[in-house]
């Protein structure tokens, strides 16, 4: 079984009902660290593949628009017509985007992550499919075969600390982990385990495999 399968299988998931954060750590487990997303939590705040869409929708409306002038001059049809069509567009659009800043917002809105001694953790609260809320909770523990990763999103960086084969998992009804900010291929092949959009990932990860070099002293492939 090579590193990647072997570490999946590692992750365990929590599923609870409501609980506090100090609850999810066990009796000798230390908090080293804790933080959210810094930006995208917020409706007004696109990041990432989002913004490329966004963009790329608006072009394509002032491009839909800046015809109409054309139109006039050149068509025999009602230019009624073309108002209610591009107004029909427009509106698509809009509600496109809506939805967008919707989902990565409820997602980055509802996660938290921790480091302890022992382990990564992502802490995401949302709806099961009878809509009760649960807070679900991703461990990953630390390990020097994880090829912890950083991510250079916008404007901040993510760090991996895990991966899934599948989010629902996570999520059985709603989003997983995934939102419309992520780029393209995030989770195509599986799902990365990640605190998003933290100023501090250098030195998370840092903080990360400085524990996993005092847990094993014998290691010096870190």
């Amino acid at each position: 079984m090579g590193h990647g399968a072997f570490l999946m299988s590692k992750i365990t998931i929590d599923i609870r009902t409501d609980t506090e954060l100090t609850e999810i750590l066990a009796s000798d487990e230390r908090l080293l660290w804790t933080g959210h997303p810094s930006y995208g939590h917020g409706f007004f705040q696109p990041i990432g593949a989002e913004r490329t869409y966004l963009f790329a929708m608006c072009v394509g409306a002032l491009v839909m628009w800046g015809s109409v002038p054309y139109i006039a001059r050149t068509a025999t049809t009602e230019l009624l017509n073309v108002y209610v069509v591009y107004g029909v567009a427009s509106l698509a659009l809009a509600l496109t985007a809506f939805v967008l800043a919707s989902n990565r917002q409820y997602v980055l809105w509802n996660v938290v992550y921790l480091v302890t001694d022992k382990r990564a953790i992502v802490c995401r609260r949302g709806r099961n499919w009878r809509f009760g809320v649960r807070l679900y909770v991703v461990s990953n523990p630390h390990s020097s075969a994880y090829p912890y990763e950083i991510a250079p999103t916008r404007p901040y960086p993510s760090l991996k600390v895990g991966a899934l084969h599948d989010e629902q998992e996570i999520q059985p009804f709603g989003l997983g982990l995934s939102h419309p900010g992520q780029p393209p291929m995030w989770g195509k092949v599986t799902v990365p385990v990640a605190f998003e959009q933290i100023p501090d990932a250098c030195e998370v990860l840092e903080l990360i495999r400085s524990t996993i070099r005092a847990q094993t002293p014998f290691d010096t492939e870190l």
